[in-house]
């Protein structure tokens, strides 16, 4: 078992932890710095492909939005978050998906302007798509088994709507452990 701090271990923004347990890879969050970028998050030490689900804590940026870009890295596993948060995650990620395509629109004239190469938008809307057709709403209070490994349940945070505490049971070999 391995919990390793990617984003958000120095500051707010950016939130994402990886878990692994047995041959098995997870997310809690995975998301988007935001401001003034005082610490850089490391980056993933695996491939978006190797990542078999992301456990969403509540749909801001800033915990969800770099999972469009998970997805166009090759992340093709489950995203588990409460009913509320996928809902609010479908707006937000089309949202910043758009941003991300106007930001790069706009920094291409600049670019073009000195001579030199387009600049490819983080994620495009057809990402954040592929994405949210890989969201499975869930209950609080509803126990759930991802794999062998994994049990979760989500919790009422009240942050905002759909927020959630995760309880995360990690069983590997005959050592289980509760992270919440």
């Amino acid at each position: 078992m391995k919990l390793t701090f990617i984003g958000a271990a120095h500051e707010v923004t950016g939130s994402c932890t990886l878990i692994e347990v047995g041959n098995i890879r997870g997310l809690v969050d995975c998301g988007m710095e935001q401001g003034k970028d005082l610490y850089e998050n490391v980056e993933l030490p695996v491939k978006a492909s190797d990542i078999d689900f992301v456990l969403l804590t509540h749909a801001h940026i800033d915990h969800s939005g770099n999972l469009p870009l998970l997805y166009k890295n090759g992340f093709r596993g489950v995203v588990y978050a409460t009913s509320a948060t996928c809902m609010l995650a479908n707006i937000m990620l089309r949202d910043s998906a758009n941003i991300q395509m106007q930001d790069a629109e706009r920094d291409s004239r600049k670019e073009m302007r000195a001579g030199r190469g387009p600049v490819e938008p983080r994620y495009t809307i057809e990402h954040a798509e592929g994405l949210l057709k890989l969201m499975r709403p869930c209950h609080y209070g509803e126990l759930l088994q991802i794999n062998e490994h994994v049990t979760i349940r989500f919790n009422d945070a009240g942050h905002l709507l759909g927020s959630a505490s995760i309880e995360v049971w990690l069983r590997e070999d005959s050592d289980e452990r509760k992270v919440l």
